[in-house]
């Protein structure tokens, strides 16, 4: 066993929707320690009618087990299939396994004696201060710096993402441009290529963010900003955010899929757990104006 029961539960207890069957076919640290966890729900010794180990794995459910997405049948399913709780024939008894399976008896002993309703509670407390104050902390930074306002070199980067908007619509795409740029320099760039790549995906962000991505070797490029013609979409935005981009700075908008304000805002989603600080309408008039040619000469 690597790893300390009680440190086990405390991590997964501030999380939600964790389904059995995914912990079953993953860390068999985690699994032994919910199901452990459960079983300590009915008293050692103690034999239980059904209606009374169904009220108590309720109980548990909703304290200590509210991590899982589970009900009493399936939950009470698992502890009896596991070996730590045994039931008579008609399935009207239940009495917690004496001894238990030797595999959970670690997590069991560990385990017992805890309040871990209590224990949970204050696990969840904690994580929702830390979070708050991490919010607290981007926030305060984000005030510092002048995130949200057109800066000198936003025009001049909105330049280099139209020329990538252009060449795009001269190969037949819809002309969207767009780059990552770190530390003053460009990392990624990407034009629009769905039509030629058969790909519903290929946007000219998520062009630039793969290759930024792959100039950097990772994933995350909290450091970057991004640079596009025009709003993203929902896909995009997600994109972005999954990135960790620092900075959002788009050119025209777009009323029928834009996702910064125009149809949905999902930048000003507060429940989201990355803010990327967004500036709109940068050479607006030239992004959209090459927009609209395009369209119209196909028209």
């Amino acid at each position: 066993m690597r790893d300390d029961p009680l440190a086990v539960y405390r991590r997964l207890c501030v999380r939600r929707g964790i389904a059995l069957g995914g912990l079953a076919s993953g860390r068999q640290e985690d699994f032994r320690t919910v199901l452990a966890s459960a079983a300590l729900a009915l008293d050692e010794g103690v034999d239980y009618d059904e209606p009374s180990v169904n009220a108590r794995l309720k109980s548990w459910i909703e304290r200590p087990g509210a991590m899982l997405d589970v009900d009493h049948v399936e939950l009470r399913r698992w502890l009896v299939d596991a070996g730590l709780v045994e039931r008579d024939g008609y399935g009207r008894r239940y009495v917690r396994a004496d001894p238990a399976p030797a595999s959970f008896g670690p997590y069991l002993a560990a385990l017992s004696g805890i309040d871990l309703g209590v224990f949970a509670e204050e696990a969840r407390d904690s994580e929702r201060i830390e979070r708050d104050a991490r919010q607290a902390a981007w926030r305060a930074r984000r005030e510092q710096v002048p995130t949200h306002h057109v800066v000198e070199d936003d025009v001049r980067w909105m330049g280099e993402a139209l020329v990538l908007a252009k060449q795009a619509g001269a190969r037949g795409e819809v002309p969207v441009g767009a780059l990552v740029v770190q530390d003053g320099a460009v990392i990624g760039r990407g034009g629009n290529a769905p039509v030629a790549a058969s790909d519903p995906t290929a946007h000219a962000e998520i062009a630039a963010l793969r290759e930024a991505g792959r100039a950097v070797g990772n994933y995350r490029l909290p450091a970057a900003s991004l640079y596009v013609t025009l709003e993203p979409c929902a896909m995009c935005a997600g994109a972005i955010m999954h990135a960790r981009i620092a900075r959002l700075v788009f050119g025209a908008r777009d009323p029928k899929t834009g996702a910064c304000g125009s149809i949905v805002d999902l930048f000003a989603e507060r429940r989201i757990n990355h803010h990327t600080a967004v500036v709109g309408s940068v050479r607006a008039d030239e992004c959209g104006a090459l927009l609209s040619a395009f369209f119209a000469a196909r028209r």
